[in-house]
């Protein structure tokens, strides 16, 4: 997937069979649910995708599971199934699976706030129970323990008792807590957080642990062993979930009764939506390649990154087939999509067939919008 196509000359166009390979037997598709991101994966400020200044920046909404991820789930499925690792007629389950796992990881994430909290509590009281200890272990610093965020989270959600519901933390995470928090207070956020002069503000603890998703968690190699060892998919949804938990954070009020935290599915047309996009844009798969095709001209369609494909086949099948959806919305999350996963001059590629595609279908009167 890693060099977007080439332009060539005097090409011969290709047959709809030739196009898309057909579904093989059921393998273990998750190992290239997300092939078309081999390699490139970083340490970048705020997750592991190269290339991700989109998702680090877009909070578009309040719920859990929003289009945004929905459309994730749908290009990785599709994906899975143009490699020949997924077999459609298991593709319900695997969504489903998907996404009850991103919910869960952002459960997690969630709970790992009152974990590390504690830890460091424990850590200090096991200090101060020393033989001989110091006047520091005596009179600890103790304003990350006395954190506001996990009080709400304890007090105000249900996210602990979902937690310990699923299974989702051991007893045997210590260790793990110990190397998040030797990283957490090497962060200069940190460090400023606990020595300055005024006891910080609700907006300050905020911001520190928006630093430390971004520094610590999706950047910890104990915390990717663990989390791949829980779930398969949950190294692959870490930087979209960090996301949804941030906001989560920012919008806490401690003085609120409750606070509101994202649900799997917040309306019934997101789930919808979910299953709707994935069967529609296989049904119509070699229909709207065929068509990428008739407009790439001067492309060997088999010669395009199959992320690229991808990507052109799930926009053309929500922009054909789901009229409430405002067209220049679905064109902005593929492009930004193909911005993340595909090559730099993809989006420009995708954009430019998929423009050309839609503005023939408004000729036909196929979509008015």
């Amino acid at each position: 997937m890693g060099q977007s196509a080439t332009p060539l000359a005097n090409t011969t166009k290709m047959s709809t069979k030739e196009l898309l390979p057909r579904p093989i037997s059921f393998p273990a598709w998750q190992n290239t649910l997300l092939c078309a991101t081999s390699g490139r994966f970083s340490s970048t400020k705020f997750g592991r995708i190269e290339k991700n200044d989109y998702l680090r920046a877009k909070f578009v909404q309040e719920i859990m599971i929003n289009r945004l991820l929905i459309r994730i789930k749908t290009v990785q499925l599709v994906y899975a199934y143009m490699q020949g690792s997924l077999n459609q007629m298991n593709s319900d389950e695997e969504m489903a699976q998907s996404i009850e796992a991103s919910y869960k990881l952002y459960n997690y994430l969630l709970a790992l706030v009152v974990k590390l909290t504690d830890y460091r509590r424990q850590q200090i009281e096991n200090a101060r129970k020393k033989f001989m200890p110091t006047r520091e272990e005596q009179f600890p610093n103790v304003r990350f323990v006395n954190s506001q965020i996990a009080k709400c989270i304890v007090e105000k959600s249900g996210v602990m008792d979902y937690v310990a519901e699923h299974e989702l933390m051991s007893d045997f995470d210590t260790e793990l807590y110990r190397n998040l928090l030797e990283q957490i207070e090497k962060l200069p956020a940190y460090q400023e957080f606990m020595t300055q002069r005024e006891t910080p503000s609700l907006e300050q603890e905020k911001e520190l642990w928006k630093d430390i998703f971004a520094e610590v968690i999706t950047r910890n190699d104990m915390l990717d062993a663990t989390l791949e060892e829980r779930c398969l998919y949950w190294n692959d949804d870490l930087t979209t979930v960090t996301q949804f938990v941030v906001r989560s954070i920012k919008q806490m009020d401690p003085s609120a009764e409750s606070i509101k935290l994202a649900q799997m599915f917040e309306r019934n047309e997101d789930q919808t939506f979910a299953r709707d996009l994935f069967h529609i844009t296989m049904e119509h798969a070699h229909e709207y390649l065929l068509l990428v095709d008739q407009q790439a001209w001067n492309w060997h369609i088999d010669r395009m990154p199959m992320m690229d494909k991808v990507i052109m086949v799930c926009a053309l099948a929500e922009i054909r087939n789901f009229p409430d959806i405002a067209l220049n919305i679905s064109m902005n999350e593929y492009i930004e999509l193909a911005k993340i996963y595909c090559a730099p001059d993809s989006p420009r590629f995708v954009n430019g067939i998929v423009d050309k595609i839609v503005k023939g279908w408004k000729q036909e009167g196929l979509i008015f919008k």
